[in-house]
């Protein structure tokens, strides 16, 4: 992949694709008297802004933000996860802190650990930023404190009303508003996230706490997901790809740069479908070789789910068509997978977010 790359310290004009004429419109006031928003705005560093346009384009399609990993070890390491747990503890629920809390102290549980609470504080980051660009917007009491400082946590729990960063009983993140996704590549920490705003109660998306009874297990759900994978890694056994995937004539170190770029493709659209690893990837289907998106049908019968490709008949159980799509990271294969209705693609609104964990801690803390 190429390291197409955007930091949250460039400018925000950078970071996102839009249509011919198309303009975000954060700076109109939506109630007579407030207080006149482009000192707001002026005011705001570019760091914010950047985080502050990755959440206004989360709301019309899937954003990526992702970190690399500190460079730190053993007791080093440790602190500055306890730190970083600290900061984030008011915005989790106890399944999401007991989950944070079950990984040993060995330098492997210490990354993996890491890893996780920072790819929270990445969507924290994200819906803070929403939060905030809400305030500019409508000319709250707290936006105009914005003027001087960024609201801290409690604010922006107030005013998005927030029970708190949950987990679904499949272990998906739950973010009232949001649907997100978490992805840990060893190398770096990696969150997309949409914004569903008023359309989150009728979202075709089933995240409970607990496991669906049969009959919402035939109206199945898939929901949104996120794989990366390091190029420093090594792709898995031949087992998990079907014949048809490994015969494309290309050198050695090529086959398996694609081999990778597959299980990528095969393990968004597993989490996607909510199947894991339960599942055979090799009955996944990751579209011809150098494909950069697709869509694959998944079928749910009771508690088996299986997939199907594009050239098998048609079954009479529930079935759910996903979108998939692979997008540029440095030093990484990154791939979305969401469900998508026949007539409408996937759409990932511009390239990744770079953040640096010092500053993800700074701003939170």
């Amino acid at each position: 992949m190429g390291k197409a790359v955007t930091d949250e310290n460039s400018p925000a004009q950078s970071l996102f694709r839009f249509s011919p004429g198309q303009t975000l419109k954060p700076l109109a006031a939506s109630r007579p008297g407030s207080a006149p928003p482009s000192c707001t705005w002026a005011q705001t560093s570019a760091a914010d802004l950047s985080w502050i346009w990755a959440a206004q384009a989360a709301k019309r399609g899937v954003i990526i933000v992702y970190s690399p990993l500190p460079r730190l070890e053993g007791q080093a390491l440790h602190h500055w996860c306890t730190r970083l747990e600290k900061i984030i503890v008011p915005w989790l629920s106890p399944l999401q802190l007991n989950h944070l809390q079950c990984f040993g102290s060995s330098d492997a549980a210490l990354k993996a650990r890491c890893s996780r609470l920072l790819a929270r504080a990445l969507l924290i980051r994200l819906v803070m930023a929403a939060a905030h660009a809400a305030m500019i917007t409508r000319g709250e009491a707290d936006g105009a404190k914005s003027l001087q400082q960024q609201p801290d946590i409690d604010s922006h729990m107030a005013w998005l009303s927030l029970n708190g960063l949950d987990m679904d009983y499949l272990g998906r993140p739950v973010m009232p508003g949001w649907r997100a996704a978490f992805s840990h590549s060893g190398q770096a920490a990696f969150c997309a996230a949409f914004h569903l705003g008023k359309e989150g109660e009728h979202s075709p998306c089933h995240q409970g706490n607990e496991a669906p009874g049969s009959d919402a297990q035939q109206d199945f759900r898939p929901c949104l997901a996120v794989d990366a994978e390091s190029l420093f890694n090594p792709p898995p056994a031949p087992r998990a790809y079907s014949s048809k995937e490994m015969v494309a004539p290309i050198a050695k170190e090529s086959k398996i740069r694609d081999a990778l770029r597959r299980w990528t493709i095969k393990e968004a659209l597993l989490k996607s479908a909510g199947l894991g690893l339960s599942r055979d990837p090799a009955l996944v289907h990751s579209g011809f070789s150098g494909q950069r998106r697709g869509r694959a049908q998944f079928c749910h019968e009771g508690t088996t789910g299986f997939a199907i490709d594009g050239s098998s008949a048609s079954r009479a159980a529930p079935c759910r068509q996903i979108g998939w799509q692979l997008i540029p990271c440095a030093e990484h294969w990154l791939c979305v997978a969401a469900p998508v209705l026949p007539d409408r693609p996937l759409l990932v609104t511009g390239r990744p977010l770079r953040a640096h964990w010092s500053g993800i801690l700074h701003t939170l803390g």
